[in-house]
């Protein structure tokens, strides 16, 4: 706590003389900073003009102010927007909600990563037209008898993968065996 030496006290006393009794107390249900407040309903919050913000519309909205915490978890989160996080991984990561992340992005002006495409392992194509490797076991698999299904398993790759070597390199490979219904 402040102490007032005599010199601030009588300055404060002589201060207050001058100004007129009726004018030191703020009447109740006034604000001593500014009389100009008014509601607004649609948004919920109490807009003052008050010349000490330079005239302009002031809102002051009534919510509790965040923790230190929660301000330093915001920070993290906005850092993992810049990295280009997706919304699920910065869930997954973090371990908070959604629309948290989403506000942060927007007050802090920053667009959200995309999620990534993910394939499931039963969809994956097992190798692309320049694996040598695949091009080998297909190659040496190609007798004129197996089929494009049976060479595929064998090979361990896709039949499109299979069937693009055979138009490539011109292989020999059967077309399937198509039973008939007799």
């Amino acid at each position: 706590m402040d102490i007032l030496t005599e010199l601030e006290r009588r300055l404060i006393d002589e201060a207050l003389e001058r100004i007129p009794e009726e004018q030191r107390r703020v009447p109740p249900g006034v604000s001593g900073l500014d009389r100009d407040y008014v509601w607004d309903p649609t948004t919920q919050t109490l807009i003052t003009r008050n010349e000490a913000f330079r005239g302009g519309l002031r809102s002051m909205p009534r919510r509790p102010a965040r923790s230190l915490a929660d301000r330093q978890k915001d920070r993290e989160i906005a850092q993992d927007i810049r990295d280009g996080l997706s919304i699920s991984e910065i869930t997954m990561l973090r371990h908070t909600a959604r629309e948290r992340i989403q506000r942060v992005a927007r007050e802090d002006g920053l667009e959200i990563a995309r999620p990534r495409p993910v394939t499931p392992p039963g969809k994956r194509k097992t190798v692309s037209g320049n694996d040598e490797a695949i091009t080998r076991k297909i190659v040496a698999l190609v007798d004129g008898q197996r089929g494009l299904t049976e060479i595929a398993r064998l090979a361990g790759c896709h039949k499109d993968a299979v069937r693009l070597r055979r138009d490539r390199l011109g292989l020999d490979i059967p077309a399937a065996k198509r039973r008939s219904a007799a």
